[in-house]
């Protein structure tokens, strides 16, 4: 790494962590914050806590706060995930420390008044008729396989649940978001004067510690393979849920995504090209959660296909642990890792995706010592310990 590039992780005065990558040369800076937290209440409520944000930042009300995101270029941006809140902006270096007192002023407001309540309400009320509209029967999936319970849930919540939410049960989630888990991510041009507000600010903003105790009780499910729906078009899902995973497997889980199903080059369409099935595209995918990983493919065959396409699935496995991994992705996910240091934006998502990943921020450098580490022997071997993993295979007709 150049000298004109400094990484840092540090821990805070309230025991929060900051992980900082000055590139002065810059002109832009990003910052993202990380609140984790465990689901114990009602769906819905997190989702709920993350739009209030927007409504209020002490005597700014929405159209305020709308109007000095625009005139600062910079739009300030947040999502829910299933373990975890984010929030996190780019802008130019001149006002970045002006962005970053709005985002505190927003996160620290406490009280809102009854017609923001409603206003949240309604926009959340339209986000779920437009997740049930659409197909998400994969994400839903998917999302329901994990081994812990209170994570099986939308994001989102039901429409019941916005009938029955209370300000006790919001104001509750709202206060467990801030734990000595949050990590916040700091990339790009920022000043000495600018990493000094950030620790006056987040850094010392009261936190309570974070727990969270793996409640994991594997499912009896006996089907190896599930129909739902039917017709001529179907989607097929092939779900691994692997457990006791350590660092290594996954920091290896993207990298064999991206061999087996990314790109053109991808070791599942040069499998199923030479054995009659010419994809157009599969969509791979991972997700962490505690020591679990559930891994998965998903691409669409014709019903009169389904025979021949299971039975070409185990050797697929088999065949898939001897792809060439480091040629394929070695250039994209190792040597391209020098494009993030000129591209803050990027960065902090990356270091919040591996956040996701690991629940701890995890530097550039421990990344490319572990990239580093790779072989195509030891890939291969940690394929193999996917795919030996409790395998489910879904038929998903209109």
């Amino acid at each position: 790494m150049a000298k004109s590039y400094e990484e840092k992780l540090e821990k805070l005065k309230n025991g929060a962590q900051l992980l900082s990558f000055s590139a002065p040369a810059l002109h832009t800076a990003a910052f993202s914050v990380v609140f984790p937290f465990v689901p114990e209440g009602r769906a819905g409520a997190y989702h709920c806590v993350e739009h209030l944000f927007f409504e209020r930042a002490g005597k700014r009300r929405a159209p305020e706060i709308n109007a000095e995101m625009t005139a600062r270029g910079s739009e300030i941006n947040g999502y829910t995930a299933k373990n975890y809140m984010c929030f996190n902006f780019v802008c130019r270096k001149e006002v970045f420390s002006d962005q970053l007192s709005l985002l505190y002023s927003m996160l620290t407001q406490k009280e809102y008044g009854e017609e923001e309540e409603q206003s949240v309400l309604d926009v959340i009320a339209n986000e779920i008729f437009e997740y049930e509209f659409y197909d998400n029967r994969t994400a839903d999936i998917l999302r329901e396989a994990w081994y812990d319970e209170r994570f099986t849930k939308s994001v989102l919540g039901t429409a019941e649940d916005l009938d029955l939410f209370t300000e006790e049960e919001i104001d509750a989630a709202r206060e467990s978001l801030f734990t000595d888990g949050m990590t916040i991510f700091l990339a790009g041009a920022f000043s000495e004067e600018d990493i000094g507000a950030v620790r006056r600010t987040f850094g010392e903003l009261p936190l309570r510690p974070y727990v969270y105790a793996p409640e994991c009780k594997p499912k009896e499910d006996k089907k190896a393979i599930e129909k739902r729906g039917g017709g001529k078009d179907l989607q097929v899902l092939v779900t691994y849920h692997a457990e006791n995973a350590d660092d290594e497997l996954k920091c290896a889980a993207y990298w064999l995504k991206s061999a087996l199903f990314d790109g053109m080059d991808a070791a599942f369409l040069r499998f199923f090209d030479k054995n009659g099935f010419h994809f157009y595209s599969v969509d791979g995918s991972y997700s962490v959660l505690g020591d679990e990983i559930v891994f998965s493919f998903m691409t669409y065959i014709k019903k009169r296909e389904k025979k021949r396409f299971l039975a070409l699935v185990d050797q697929f496995e088999e065949e898939a642990a001897w792809t060439p991994f480091l040629r394929l992705v070695k250039p994209f996910l190792f040597d391209n890792t020098v494009f993030l240091y000129d591209n803050p934006e990027r960065l902090c998502s990356h270091y919040t995706e591996g956040w996701a990943d690991f629940a701890r921020p995890v530097t550039l450098a421990e990344e490319r010592g572990r990239g580093a580490e790779f072989t195509d022997v030891r890939l291969s071997e940690l394929w193999r310990k996917i795919a030996r993993s409790k395998r489910k295979i879904y038929f998903l007709g209109k």
